[in-house]
């Protein structure tokens, strides 16, 4: 896929997501399964990530956007943070969204699908 089109299909997910509004933010399940060039929307508190994955060799390789939540009477101000990651088959990776949260990416066998949750960040004390 030509780095135009990749480009493309980002603004285009991103287009989507902001036409959704916030009430799909509320129906939305804690976590979610998508297949490789099938976008990911997910809302988080008062960020907003889109994102797609291709499969590789057995491998996820993931591009994600993040950036505030949209709102039809405001211009966002901050630009959105492109993020990329290799997710070898089985393993997972984690994106911290700055607000006590984070998304878990998860890589199926294969690599034939991904899946996605949102996952409160606890602080963590060692037993004495």
């Amino acid at each position: 896929m030509s780095t135009i089109r990749k480009g493309a299909v980002v603004a285009a997910m991103l287009a989507g997501a902001a036409l959704m509004g916030p009430a799909s933010a509320e129906s939305q399940q804690s976590q979610t399964t998508f297949k490789p060039l099938h976008g990911i929307s997910v809302h988080v508190g008062s960020k907003h990530a889109v994102g797609y994955y291709q499969a590789d060799a057995g491998v996820c390789e993931l591009t994600l956007v993040v950036g505030e939540e949209p709102r039809a009477e405001e211009v966002v101000a901050q630009t959105p943070a492109r993020f990329r990651a290799a997710i070898e088959a089985g393993q997972h990776a984690r994106f911290d969204t700055g607000e006590g949260k984070e998304l878990a990416f998860y890589c199926a066998p294969g690599a034939a699908a991904m899946s996605v949750e949102t996952m409160q960040q606890t602080a963590y004390t060692a037993a004495r």
